[in-house]
């Protein structure tokens, strides 16, 4: 049976954690919670956070899966009663890999049309166009047959809403109409799927190969490729933010951006935002970190990258904002708006407003392929460690077949996301997948993590768990870490998750209630990656005799595995081999 893989050198482990931490939310969310709650006065709860949250639970994430060299299929065997949490986190993964599959798609697709002689979303003047498209530099568009020869290039029987003549209040700017019109193709509802959108469907799949590529021979070759996936977005960053600077309206972005609203302080929403940020940025739920430290070798000082990664994460997202906020400022400048009329969340500042700055600039061409290289990059890090994470759980639960077939385990998990995400490249795939991604954290993602937190410091022990850290990196750590893991990140996790739950809303989309039956298979896919953590407990109580305090007690007890890389190393330090 092929041994399981470990990181060639330390700086392999950390680059990819930095490239799965770094991903499209730092670039497109991050910005816009931070000026929708109090532009600088946000970084006070967001440091405070990522302090009290993000590091001590990246601490913990990193500590078990490297102490017992399992991924989340198998890690919990220091917890047995608990094994479930390992195999919600991977649903999960699976759920999120699939539509954030689809988004790169998007991405490559707007890369591609980047390299024609004018930018298609820059003015009115394409086939998909309406009579009412808007430029912003030459106002609505004549009525010189765009309608008509957009209506014949698509059946009226697919129920598009660019079927629709629309009115002067309907307008919509050039960006807006490439959006909605030529990538999407969006039909009128989630009843309405329409048509596959082939083009998607081969960004899909080119994807699909793209990430194949980086993953199919293991973490020797991924973890090379992190190297420049990690880094190449901050070079690129770096020239978006020099050539923003030089615009008009750059400070003034800034200024929108940076300058504290102290007020927004007193709003429970702005404390919410700030902690839901630091955790799903840091991908805490989706087994993405554990997968990444189980291949560490059992000496590595995590400890010490449990404390890098999380501060590159957070400045991440304030350069990104930065790049962000000066392009803003200067559409605001140069089209007389009000800086609230340009600024949009999600996939609203990569795929319209973003472009259409960018679009207006000398040589936009340039500027807008570095653009979506970023967004593509970013992206990418992010996926190829979402295969690694069902890659790698498979390894760990059948060794003798998947992990000596790393390739064809690679293409398989490739090929099958591919095929799970056809539905989301349909002309109604939007609906499905603002669908998906509405409830697959409605619920699940938050309890996971405070089921992961509460169990590991409270069952197997937070003195345990500092204890089998110093055994690793050789000195231990400030007992502090177990007041966090015991009190203060379950309690912030909890309070979060809670106050997610009271102010959840049905599903929407463009301000578009979705219908009861669509809500309802929300919530079936809220609840899947909780039924085989209540199946695990069920099963490993029935499996041992006794009462019902001797069951669990029998059921919380580590596994023998759970030591067995403390007792190779222990056997090495006999024969004299020195572990690095």
């Amino acid at each position: 049976m092929k041994e399981r893989e470990t990181w060639k050198n330390g700086k392999e482990f950390l680059f990819s954690c930095i490239g799965v931490s770094v991903g499209l939310g730092n670039i497109w969310r991050f910005p816009y919670i931070c000026y929708r709650n109090g532009g600088g006065a946000f970084l006070v709860p967001y440091f405070l956070f990522l302090a009290m949250v993000g590091i001590p639970q990246l601490l913990l994430q990193f500590s078990y899966p490297q102490y017992s060299s399992s991924g989340p299929a198998k890690a919990w065997v220091c917890c047995p009663l608990f094994k479930g949490i390992g195999y919600a986190m991977i649903l999960t993964n699976s759920a999120v890999a699939i539509y954030y599959n689809v988004i790169i798609a998007w991405t490559l697709y707007y890369l591609v049309n980047c390299f024609t002689l004018h930018l298609p979303w820059s003015s009115c003047d394409n086939i998909w166009n309406t009579e009412n498209c808007y430029s912003r530099t030459y106002g609505l568009a004549s009525m010189t047959g765009n309608t008509s020869s957009y209506n014949t290039s698509i059946p009226e029987d697919q129920n598009l809403k660019t079927n629709v003549t629309l009115s002067s209040n309907d307008s919509k700017t050039a960006t807006e109409e490439f959006w909605t019109y030529n990538v999407l193709q969006l039909t009128d509802g989630i009843e309405t799927m329409g048509t596959l959108r082939w083009q998607l469907l081969l960004c899909n799949f080119s994807v699909c190969v793209i990430v194949f590529l980086c993953v199919f021979k293991g973490i020797k070759l991924s973890g090379k490729i992190m190297y420049v996936a990690a880094t190449v977005p901050y070079l690129f960053l770096t020239i978006l933010l020099v050539r923003g600077l030089t615009l008009d309206g750059a400070l003034m972005g800034l200024r929108y951006y940076f300058i504290p609203r102290w007020a927004e302080l007193l709003r429970p929403s702005v404390w919410f935002d700030a902690a839901s940020q630091v955790m799903y940025s840091l991908g805490f739920g989706t087994a993405d970190h554990i997968i990444l430290a189980s291949h560490n070798k059992f000496h590595h000082n995590m400890y010490r990258d449990a404390m890098i990664v999380p501060v590159v994460d957070a400045f991440t997202s304030l350069f990104s904002g930065c790049v962000i906020f000066v392009t803003l400022g200067y559409m605001s400048s140069t089209f007389q708006l009000d800086i609230d009329k340009v600024v949009t969340d999600g996939p609203g500042i990569a795929f319209m407003v973003f472009p259409e700055a960018l679009s207006t600039l000398p040589f936009s061409q340039i500027w807008s392929t570095l653009f979506f290289l970023t967004l593509l990059m970013v992206g990418l890090d992010s996926r190829i460690v979402q295969v690694q994470v069902l890659t790698g759980s498979l390894g760990d639960l059948c060794p003798g077949l998947f992990r000596s077939r790393v390739s064809w385990t690679s293409a398989g998990v490739c090929l099958v996301a591919f095929v799970l995400g056809v539905p989301f490249v349909y002309q109604g795939g939007m609906y499905v997948l603002q669908l998906v991604d509405w409830y697959i954290a409605s619920v699940a993602f938050l309890l996971i993590v405070l089921l992961e937190s509460s169990v590991l410091a409270w069952l197997y022990g937070s003195h345990r768990l500092s204890e089998d850290i110093a055994v690793m990196i050789g000195y231990p750590i400030p007992k502090f870490w177990q007041v966090f893991w015991r009190f203060i990140t379950p309690c912030c996790i909890l309070v979060v998750w809670v106050m997610g739950l009271v102010k959840h809303k049905p599903v929407t989309f463009g301000g578009q209630a979705y219908p009861a039956w669509s809500v309802g298979v929300g919530w079936i896919i809220s609840l899947v990656p909780l039924m085989p953590l209540i199946g695990n407990i069920i099963l490993t109580l029935l499996k041992h005799e006794g009462n019902t305090m001797q069951r669990l007690q029998k059921s919380i007890k580590p596994l023998p595995e759970w030591t067995k890389n403390l007792r190779s190393d222990q056997n090495s330090e006999q024969n004299g081999d020195i572990l690095l």
